[in-house]
């Protein structure tokens, strides 16, 4: 099939599944609103009455109960359902917000009437309101023609894709992506998000800040969150109301872009011409994690792009699950990620040519990519430690070699020194460190925890082995789960087993029309010896920073935080003896495949049930 044909034929599947969408929408999610009566009923809360009782008389089936009530501080309820015969079907809890007056309950059941009980009196007349009515969600609707849609362009497309692996990865990551950031909106839903949205809401200025209270119930983790739909427009339309800037805080900041916030600037970049447009505050918001998923996708695009070999498997690894969340959120691990798997592609790359004296430029770019990716997480510089093994026919003169390992160690050093120096209190590194610790945990004191280590290393040893190699077995029988979307939850252990399993095919297995061939047996070493000892730098940075002196166990440590080194890790399987016999195409389609259906099970497991169904 031509290529004219590929896209005239593309766009009639598409323009298919928009219909199939729609279609779904309707007999799927509005059955009950297409083949029953609409209706609104509608019931006084007396002033005063901590119980109100709605009776429909009938039972019915109730698409929402809309609670309606104005509060001067938070309230919580209860919803008792029954049928026609009085007896009790169902129990529906909830907190009112004062700053929204109301909440609505996503019910989708059948009863004859209902109780509300609150906790404590309302001091005001209010409304419970149930209703049956036709209704439109965008969001089911984008999820299912996004599904359809990748299907047949990974179909149809599928020579391109085997040739272009990258561009895949770009769809993917892209339509997921931007469809989770429509679904999320308004709600902090990611990891410490008040504190990122506080430094990109700031950065976004030049000299002087204007604080709307919108950005100040933001910063403070005041903002209402929505559970559906109806409560979202209720939110959204209550921080429009309070985003005003002449009423705004004023301040000034430095003009200093210090080296920890520059993770931050596509962020900060698409907040500023949001802001500048005039944009509403919650399309603002959305506007700037768009800025975040366009870098951590061009940066990954790049990667697959230059991997001289397993592109499938950097695509795998672009793709995991917790990487597009956070990279479709307030989040600044998507640049951490993301140049940090470009500089170690780059570096394997180098590893693969052992005897190729590597270019300036491609120096460059490596340094690059570790410093950009340490920006937010310092300690992920050791991974340059790697590049101090090449061999010295790596370079033009055994000088230059014992030049760029004593430059790239006096970076390292420099680089771990800031972690300390940086620290508010002041004074120097030492002075950090013997005041250091997470002031949100009882009993923490870095010097202190680095005493305890050093007093019983033996002991200590045990237990950094015992907490490392007991997480990956709770990873494989479910006891922690590997895939995260912060808040939102897991989507289960299976998909768990689906990641790891598909990557590792992608590392184990290549195709014969691509260049594959396995790293020496020192480097696969020198790889899985950084993988270990980051991994151990990483739940020892944690067990002093944040953890009591003396604590026996290790905790505060997240599956994210190894997400750099699942490069590394998987590299030193490559081999040239495993290879696929079914073409290509199929490789790809298969790789791509099972990561697109992955990430939109996830989609629809944690945003679309929880919030549209």
């Amino acid at each position: 099939m031509k290529k004219k044909q590929r896209a005239r034929m593309l766009f009639i599947l598409m323009a298919v599944a928009l219909v199939v969408s729609i279609l779904a929408e309707l007999f799927l999610f509005n059955r009950h609103a297409l083949f029953e009566e609409h209706y609104e009923m509608r019931s006084g809360i007396a002033a005063g009455s901590t119980e109100t009782v709605l009776d429909l008389g009938e039972e019915q089936y109730i698409k929402t109960v809309r609670i309606a009530v104005d509060l001067t501080e938070e309230a919580d309820y209860r919803l008792v359902l029954w049928d026609e015969q009085g007896n009790e079907i169902g129990v529906w809890e909830g907190r009112l917000s004062p700053q929204l007056g109301e909440s609505v309950i996503n019910l989708r059941t059948r009863a004859a009437g209902m109780v509300l009980t609150f906790s404590e009196a309302p001091e005001s007349d209010g409304m419970i309101t149930a209703a049956n009515f036709m209704e439109w969600s965008p969001y089911r609707i984008l999820f299912f023609w996004v599904l359809l849609g990748l299907a047949a362009w990974l179909w149809l497309w599928r020579a391109f894709v085997a040739e272009k692996p990258e561009y895949a990865f770009a769809a993917i990551a892209l339509t997921v992506g931007i469809h989770l950031i429509l679904m999320t909106g308004t709600n902090q839903i990611s990891y410490d998000e008040q504190t990122h949205v506080s430094k990109v809401w700031n950065l976004s200025y030049i000299g002087t800040v204007y604080d709307t209270e919108a950005v100040l119930e933001l910063k403070t983790l005041r903002a209402p969150r929505f559970n559906n739909r109806w409560e979202r427009e209720l939110t959204e339309s209550y921080l429009q109301g309070i985003h005003d800037y002449d009423t705004a805080e004023v301040y000034q900041q430095t003009k200093m872009i210090y080296y920890d916030r520059r993770a931050y600037l596509p962020m900060a970049l698409f907040m500023a011409v949001g802001r500048m447009l005039r944009l509403p505050f919650a399309v603002m918001l959305m506007l700037s994690k768009l800025g975040n998923l366009l870098m951590y996708t061009v940066v990954c695009f790049f990667a697959v792009r230059t991997a001289k070999q397993a592109k499938g498997l950097v695509a795998v690894l672009a793709l995991l699950p917790n990487s597009i969340f956070t990279a479709s959120q307030f989040c600044y691990d998507a640049c951490v990620n993301s140049f940090l798997l470009l500089g170690m592609v780059l570096a394997a790359n180098e590893f693969f040519a052992p005897k190729t004296r590597v270019r300036p430029r491609n120096v460059a770019a490596i340094l690059i990519c570790l410093i950009i990716g340490s920006y937010a997480k310092p300690v992920y510089i050791l991974m340059g430690c790697l590049l101090l093994f090449w061999g010295n026919g790596k370079f033009p003169s055994k000088r230059a070699a014992w030049l760029f390992r004593g430059v790239l160690m006096t970076l390292c050093l420099c680089m771990l020194y800031e972690i300390l120096a940086k620290s508010g209190t002041g004074g120097s590194a030492m002075v950090t460190l013997a005041n250091g610790g997470d002031t949100r945990m009882e009993g923490t004191n870095m010097l202190g925890q680095l005493k305890h280590i050093f007093s019983a290393p033996l002991s200590y040893t045990g237990q950094l082995l015992h907490a490392m190699f007991g997480r990956i077995v709770d990873w494989f029988n479910g006891k922690d789960q590997f895939l995260m979307y912060a808040y939102l939850g897991t989507p289960g252990t299976l998909c768990t087993w689906i990641f790891l399993g598909t990557a590792a095919l992608a590392a184990l297995v290549g195709c014969k029309e691509e260049q594959r061939s396995r790293l020496k047996t020192g480097d696969a070493v020198l790889f899985a010896v950084m993988v270990f000892g980051m991994s151990a730098v990483v739940w020892t940075v944690l067990y002093m920073s944040f953890n009591a002196v003396g604590s026996p166990v290790i905790v505060g440590v997240q599956n994210r935080y190894f997400t750099p080194m699942l490069f590394p890790f998987f590299v030193c399987f490559l081999n040239g003896r495993l290879v696929w016999k079914w073409g290509k195409e199929r490789y790809y389609q298969i790789l791509f495949g099972i990561m697109a259906g992955l990430l939109l099970y996830c989609n629809w497991r944690l945003g679309i049930v929880p919030y549209y169904l």
